[in-house]
């Protein structure tokens, strides 16, 4: 067993503190304002709490990788699509690496494919909404100005060698 109490302590002290700083990290860079999925006037679990402390649970006995294996980046994945489908025993789930990352790697051509089908060069033109440079809440495409002349496009440069 790794740590003990003394080291659990001090993991939960280090994870109480980031409940802490990073909900005033994401309020003070307008986080909240900039995701119209989490817009706090319209979900209630952010009304009036954009600077609350976060929830922290505490998961034990989760599945652990393989120490040969580099597949860390896969599993936290897996793991924040767990918790955030409010899963939290997850002592008898079984981590077939090769499938969740075929899986993901599906998930991201499907989006470029779209992406690519609507001739999107950013996510703007797949969603269909305009993120303000200054901070301020993303708004649906048809309410954006038109910009598309702005600016001056430059001139053509010849070919001249």
């Amino acid at each position: 067993m790794l740590g003990g109490d003394l080291h659990t302590k001090n993991v939960e002290k280090a994870v109480d503190k980031l409940g802490t700083i990073i909900p005033l990290f994401l309020a003070s860079t307008r986080f909240y304002d900039k995701r119209l999925e989490i817009y706090p006037n319209k979900l209630p679990a952010y009304v009036d709490k954009p600077q609350s402390k976060l929830k922290v649970v505490s998961i034990k006995n989760v599945p652990q990788q393989d120490s040969s294996s580099s597949d860390c980046g896969l599993y936290t994945c897996l793991f924040v699509e767990y918790i955030s489908n409010e899963v939290f025993d997850m002592c008898y789930v079984d981590i077939d690496a090769k499938y969740h990352r075929q899986r993901y790697a599906t998930i991201i051509w499907h989006y470029g494919k779209i992406k690519n089908d609507y001739g999107a060069i950013n996510e703007s033109k797949v969603t269909r909404t305009v993120a303000s440079k200054f901070g301020g809440p993303r708004i649906a495409k048809e309410h954006a100005q038109d910009i598309s002349n702005y600016p001056t496009p430059r001139a053509q440069r010849s070919n001249l060698r």
